[in-house]
């Protein structure tokens, strides 16, 4: 991942924890569950 994309993602990261409820809550999930499995990946390698 670039560094603007990393940015990017932080930016958005930061907009979505100001939201609140379960489609908030959902999102963050599956955020981090997608980094989660980049992180995964990348120490397979």
């Amino acid at each position: 991942m670039t560094v603007e994309k990393q940015r990017e993602v932080i930016r958005l990261w930061n907009e979505l924890r100001k939201l609140q409820g379960p489609a908030a809550e959902e999102l963050r999930i599956q955020i981090l569950e997608c980094f989660s499995k980049e992180d995964k990946a990348r120490r397979a390698v």
